[in-house]
C-alpha cells in the first residue's frame, strides 16, 4: 500500500513543480504584455504619431507572448527536456536552443519539438514578415527606422514607470529553480 502512495506522491510533486514553472513563466509573459499595453496607452495620450508607429510592434510582442505561453504548455506535456529549468524565468522556453542534425544542419530545438503543431506553424509563418520588419528592420528606410527607434524608446520609458516593471525585470535574473525548487 505504501508503494502506490509513494508513486502517486512522486507524480504529484513532479506535476506541481511543472505547474509552478509554467505559472511563473506565464505570469512573467502576461505581465510583460500588460506593461507594454499600458505603456502604449500612455504613449497614445502623449504622442499619437509615435503610437501609430509602435502599435504594430506592440501587437506583435503581445501575440508572440501568447505563442510562448502556448509553446510552454505544449512542451511541458510533449517534450519537457527542451525547457530551460535552470535558467532565469524569462528563458523557460529558450529563445535559441540549437541541435545539430545527422546531416550536419543546425535546427532550433523548440522548432523541432513543435514542428507537427499546426497552430504553432501557422502563428510563426503569420508573424515572420512583421518580425523581419520590427525586429530586424528589414524593409525600413533609414528615416522609418529612426522614427521607429524613437517611438520604441518612448515606449520603453513609459514601461519603466509601470509598477510591474520591476517584477518583469527580475524575471531576467531570477532563476526559475529559486522560485520552483527542483527535486
Amino acid at each position: 500500500m505504501k508503494i502506490p502512495a509513494l508513486v502517486l506522491a512522486f507524480f504529484f510533486s513532479q506535476y506541481a513543480q511543472a505547474s509552478c514553472q509554467l505559472e511563473e513563466y506565464e505570469r512573467f509573459l502576461n505581465t510583460q504584455s500588460l506593461v507594454m499595453l499600458e505603456a502604449s496607452v500612455q504613449l497614445f495620450e502623449e504622442d499619437k504619431d509615435k503610437f501609430k508607429i509602435i502599435k504594430p510592434f506592440v501587437k506583435l510582442e503581445v501575440r508572440n507572448n501568447k505563442l510562448k505561453v502556448y509553446i510552454a504548455k505544449k512542451l511541458s506535456e510533449l517534450n519537457p527536456e527542451v525547457l530551460n529549468l535552470k535558467g532565469p524565468i524569462a528563458n523557460y522556453v529558450p529563445s535559441v536552443s540549437v541541435q545539430i542534425m545527422p546531416d550536419g544542419s543546425i535546427r532550433d530545438k523548440v522548432d523541432l519539438a513543435m514542428s507537427k503543431d499546426q497552430f504553432y506553424r501557422s502563428e510563426k509563418s503569420a508573424m515572420k514578415p512583421v518580425e523581419k520588419l520590427y525586429l530586424y528592420h528589414e524593409g525600413m528606410t533609414d528615416s522609418e527606422k529612426k522614427r521607429f527607434l524613437s517611438a520604441r524608446n518612448s515606449l520603453s520609458e513609459h514601461m519603466e514607470t509601470n509598477e510591474q516593471f520591476e517584477f518583469m525585470k527580475r524575471a531576467f535574473t531570477t532563476s526559475l529553480a529559486s522560485v520552483c525548487p527542483l527535486d
